[in-house]
């Protein structure tokens, strides 16, 4: 990498966690006005088993202090954040080129940034390199002052807790063949799952809501606890139980546990690919940060 005087390019480790989790969050603060990255986050991306740190990650240091950060946390996908104090030197430039190196090397066809609307500088760069918008995403809140509508459940159909050894793989398997109607999405190993759902700091069982008929398993929401609100990580409801209204009902339920746990809100992330921005707003949701994926094809 080029980097100007006293800048160096660093591998980092488990130990930069926290230093990683304080840049994105000031880089959030400068743009969007909101941080949104916690430590579990980051702890969460790392402790994947297909993520490695040396062949997925990279650092820059002023000295001692960690001013930039790259990394490929998923297929096809970058995210790289430069300290505002530090920006104009060339540093997005040389990680943005980083990031094409190190997804071409993972094998990935392409490799797209999803950046706030505002980060104008950030998307002129993306721009100027041949990054094109792909889909635009959206982070939406609720306030959960009064308690929210109860859920309503079609008949046959039932929502229970998550029972750890028995619904593991039927979870995770409803939630990924979901996923996997996305266009250009790389399937997601089994074992990356656990790291971010089962294996995430601070999970429990009534964070995994799932939706069944019988004995099936045909939906699921995985809901984060990020101390200060509730995050709907992951929702999905098979194909053929669509339009019945159990993807309402396993949202009006984790709104109903994020607000017996004490959080005064619950967020969640959805893009134009899902075709969901309706069902939340109907909801109540409303939009809170918009983001534009800019992507470029690796030849």
């Amino acid at each position: 990498m080029e980097l100007g005087r006293g800048l160096r390019a660093v591998e980092l480790t488990p130990a930069d966690a926290e230093a990683v989790t304080e840049l994105v969050r000031a880089c959030e603060l400068e743009e969007g006005g909101i941080a949104e990255r916690t430590l579990e986050d980051t702890l969460t991306v790392i402790g994947r088993p297909s993520f490695s740190l040396a062949e997925s990650a990279i650092g820059v240091r002023d000295g001692d202090a960690l001013v930039a950060y790259a990394a490929i946390p998923w297929s096809r996908t970058a995210d790289a954040f430069v300290l505002p104090s530090h920006r104009g030197r060339g540093i997005g430039t040389s990680l943005l080129r980083w990031t094409w190196d190190a997804a071409r090397a993972l094998g990935y066809p392409a490799v797209g940034q999803s950046v706030h609307e505002r980060a104008a500088g950030a998307i002129a760069l993306l721009r100027a390199h041949g990054h094109e918008l792909t889909y635009t995403s959206w982070i939406l809140e609720i306030a959960l002052d009064a308690p929210p509508a109860a859920p309503v459940v079609p008949d046959g159909y039932a929502l229970r807790s998550f029972v750890r050894g028995r619904d593991d793989r039927a979870a995770y398997q409803v939630i990924e063949d979901a996923f996997s109607e996305w266009p250009g999405r790389d399937p997601e190993p089994y074992d990356d799952w656990l790291a971010e759902t089962l294996r995430r700091p601070g999970f429990s069982a009534e964070q995994l809501l799932l939706a069944v008929r019988g004995e099936e398993v045909v939906g699921a929401l995985v809901l984060v606890d990020d101390g200060d609100e509730g995050y709907v990580d992951q929702l999905a409801v098979a194909r053929a139980h669509r339009g019945r209204g159990l993807a309402r009902a396993l949202l009006e339920q984790a709104f109903a546990i994020t607000r017996e746990r004490g959080r005064p809100s619950c967020v969640l992330s959805t893009d134009t690919r899902t075709g969901a921005l309706g069902l939340y707003e109907h909801v109540g949701m409303t939009p809170r940060g918009t983001y534009l994926h800019l992507e470029r094809p690796l030849r």
